[in-house]
């Protein structure tokens, strides 16, 4: 031990006893379990209590574990009473670290000198206009025109070239051209520095230790690092990456991102909600990095300018001709060829191009197993389709998906993994473009139990399983939930049993919760059930104490308002205060737009807004009162309601259920609440 790490030892121990001590005084007993426990809620990543056993023996934690030592740090202060000073912390720690030999280690990522080809970067080949070209277009980017954005991400990358380490993301939708201006930027980095692109998070952990000054780390398409499915590893990135900026550098972390991830990335904490992913949240919003807005068009300046560039380069010319609407970056990506592709897709190639948009919709990872996809675009086959394909269809099907649409890669193409190990797992994926709709996706009829059996079977990882039954269970498709999540459980996944055991008790099937606890063999879990059963008990206890006897919430300004000048008949002014009020995210906002269009007779739109507004779930129930005030046919109720359903509303299916009560379909209510829906909608019989 170094006179460094025994100091931080010294001081750690010695916070340890006064919290300890401090909580005894008050009859309170502190085990490290406890404190691990509280920390891990706190940091959203799991602390172990053997890793604090270990830091008390002598044993200084690592410097990637810096977030956890804080985390348990901040605990511990506030049981002993006392301010904690993370920064005094942070540095503790980092004397504690052995010098690194690096003598032999080999410098991570390549020079600059060898970053010779955008495309293995992630930039998309540009479309191609003939099947023989004059040029050798596929080897070459189109010539580029630098729009405002190109000059706002200079600006970091100079910044970082004198010395200041810096995060920049470049935010837009599909084929705006975000990656191709990462290329541009790196161009001017001098030639002493170097460019690392992990393939995935797990190299971007296992590396991230190594990264010597002067490094950019290339993170095309961050959500793939950033995962905010996969909370823990999200959060593990986004701790390494903090870290890592705070260093000596310079370091550039450059990526690209959809602006469809980035309100749930940066969504911050409230008086009322935890932020969801906090440590990628900092990440974003630190004062080291900066968000870059891709726009999706070409102002009239900038497509003058593209005009001038275009004299040299005939797909740039091809591009702007064929552009609408100044969207010239999605022409040279051959978009537009791409969905034509999918619209003139025949019935096998649409079924694959159908299994992979609505695998990738309800969360499955971007490779796609080879079984997986066939298993799946069968359940997108009716009995007659099937009757009439040819024995091979599927290699057909793959034939058609997998060719290029003027140079640009097909709807659904093969994908040879770079891992060691995978080359023999043959895998697809959906286009880019492709992928973007079916996030986008809202209104999709639910996939059939074949669909869900094939996820069962074939899910490429744990992870695919469960993401894909949080999905149907959010839809009331507890069943197949429940299947995902104990497959995914029985292969390793150890928050899928706690998912599972929190499913099964919501619904009543308590002994069953028991039972599956216990199976799982780990007393977590078990403790977890029990946890849950307190929180519930407790949450119905408040929740009756705070609304016995309420009153009705009394109007907010924005409502007065609004409500005033439709006293006066200004009904279009009336509307669009509610509208603004929406877009800075009031939820009085939201639920005097639904009043207003309901009531003067805009219900397609009142409709669409009830449904897709996720965040405020209780508008469903709201749209729902008010048209049963107004007699409304039954049968137009239970379609929304069941579109919402499909559509992953959360509070949808209670609905459901209290329209079945209403209506008197008693049968059809209780079996719902006990046992969810089946695929296509019906009440799902006991499972």
């Amino acid at each position: 031990m170094t006179a460094s790490s025994d100091q931080f030892h010294l001081q750690f121990v010695a916070l340890h006893y006064r919290a300890v001590a401090e909580q005894q005084r008050h009859g309170r007993e502190r085990s490290n379990r406890h404190l691990a426990k509280v920390a891990s809620r706190a940091l959203r990543v799991e602390i172990r209590n053997q890793a604090i056993g270990t830091w008390l023996k002598g044993t200084p934690p690592r410097l990637a574990s810096s977030d956890q030592v804080v985390a348990v740090v901040k605990v511990l202060s506030e049981w002993a009473k006392q301010n904690c000073d993370e920064r005094y912390w942070r540095n503790l720690l980092e004397m504690a670290q052995p010098p690194r030999d690096r003598s032999g280690a080999a410098d991570i990522g390549m020079s600059m000198a060898q970053v010779k080809d955008p495309f293995q970067l992630g930039v998309r080949t540009p479309v191609t206009l003939s099947s023989a070209p004059s040029e050798n277009d596929q080897q070459q980017l189109t010539a580029y025109v630098a729009r405002q954005h190109d000059q706002d991400l200079r600006a970091v990358v100079t910044e970082a070239v004198r010395g200041r380490s810096r995060l920049a993301v470049l935010v837009g939708e599909v084929s705006t051209g975000k990656t191709r201006s990462l290329w541009e930027a790196v161009q001017a980095l001098p030639p002493d520095w170097r460019l690392w692109h992990p393939i995935d998070s797990a190299e971007l952990l296992e590396g991230v230790d190594s990264i010597q000054p002067r490094t950019v780390i290339w993170l095309n398409d961050a959500h793939l690092y950033l995962d905010p499915q996969d909370g823990k590893k999200s959060e593990l990135v986004g701790a390494r990456l903090r870290r890592l900026l705070r260093q000596s550098g310079p370091l550039l972390v450059l990526g690209t991102l959809w602006s469809v991830y980035v309100q749930g990335l940066t969504r911050a904490a409230t008086t009322s909600d935890l932020a969801p992913h906090p440590q990628v949240t900092e990440l974003l919003t630190d004062s080291a990095a900066v968000l870059i807005t891709v726009p999706s068009a070409f102002t009239d300046q900038q497509l003058r300018d593209v005009r001038a560039a275009a004299r040299i380069d005939r797909r740039l010319r091809f591009a702007f001709k064929h552009a609408r609407e100044g969207r010239v970056t999605q022409v040279v990506g051959g978009t537009p060829f791409l969905l034509q592709r999918c619209d003139q897709a025949p019935e096998g190639a649409r079924a694959v191009i159908e299994a992979a948009f609505g695998l990738y919709h309800y969360g499955h990872g971007q490779d796609l197993p080879h079984s997986l996809l066939e298993a799946a675009a069968s359940s997108y086959l009716g009995d007659d389709q099937w009757e009439m394909l040819p024995q091979d269809w599927f290699v057909e099907a793959l034939t058609y998906t997998g060719e290029p649409v003027h140079g640009v890669p097909g709807p659904v193409t093969p994908y040879r993994r770079r891992q060691p190990g995978d080359a023999d797992t043959p895998s697809y994926r959906l286009a880019h473009v492709l992928q973007q709709l079916a996030l986008h996706a809202l209104d999709r009829d639910f996939p059939t139990t074949g669909f869900w059996d094939a996820v069962t079977t074939h899910g490429r990882t744990v992870a695919d399983r469960a993401a894909l039954a949080r999905e149907a269970e959010i839809r009331g498709r507890y069943s197949h939930a429940a299947t995902l999540y104990e497959a995914a459980a029985e292969a390793g996944h150890q928050e899928a049993w706690k998912a599972l055991v929190e499913l099964l008790e919501i619904l009543g099937h308590k002994e069953k919760a028991t039972a599956v606890a216990h199976r799982s063999g780990d007393p977590e879990v078990v403790r977890e059930l029990n946890d849950f059963r307190e929180l519930i008990r407790t949450g119905f206890d408040w929740a009756a104490n705070k609304f016995r006897g309420s009153e009705p919430p009394a109007l907010t300004r924005l409502q007065e308002e609004i409500r005033h000048f439709e006293a006066q008949g200004a009904q279009e002014h009336a509307l669009e205060l509610a509208r603004q009020g929406m877009r800075q995210g009031e939820p009085e906002g939201y639920e005097e737009l639904l009043r207003l269009l309901e009531s003067s007779g805009a219900h397609e739109q009142a409709g669409n807004l009830a449904v897709h507004t996720f965040n405020l779930p209780y508008l469903l129930g709201d749209l729902l009162v008010m048209r049963m005030r107004t007699a409304h046919d039954v049968a137009s109720l239970e379609r929304l309601v069941r579109r919402a359903v499909d559509a992953g509303h959360s509070l949808a299916l209670g609905d459901l259920i209290d329209l079945m009560h209403r209506t008197g379909r008693q049968n059809e209510a209780d079996a719902m609440q006990r046992f969810g829906l089946t695929a296509e909608g019906a009440p799902a019989a006991p499972w």
